[in-house]
């Protein structure tokens, strides 16, 4: 009798493991389709061409995008991004290709 109390709880401690590495397993996340759009200047770019050239990038946060710049002035780089409400670091990684910094060193500056 013992002995086939431990045979099912072995088969049972087995399935619990078995089905707790396929879980395990389905949470890896996965790779992330790659986005097209095209290269703006974040220091002059207006709302309309984030939105139209810049994949996720919503009205809504071109918008506040732009009232940011407005009000701070140019983005010195690309991370003060992330000081704009809606942005996060996943976001920036995945428009990080689209977005140039240009325009940071005043009227002289040719970077």
């Amino acid at each position: 009798m013992a002995r086939r109390t431990l045979k099912w709880m072995t088969l049972f401690v087995a399935a619990v493991v078995f089905l707790s590495a396929g879980s395990l397993l389905a949470g890896t996340p996965e790779k992330t389709q790659p986005v097209k759009g095209k290269t703006v200047n974040i220091n002059k770019a207006t709302e309309d061409e984030l939105v139209k050239s810049v994949p996720l990038i919503s009205a809504e946060l071109a918008k506040k995008i732009v009232k940011y710049r407005k009000d701070n002035g140019n983005f010195q780089t690309m991370e003060e991004l992330l000081q704009v409400e809606g942005f996060d670091r996943n976001l920036l990684r995945r428009i990080k290709p689209f977005l140039l910094l240009e325009g940071i060193g005043g009227k002289d500056c040719t970077c």
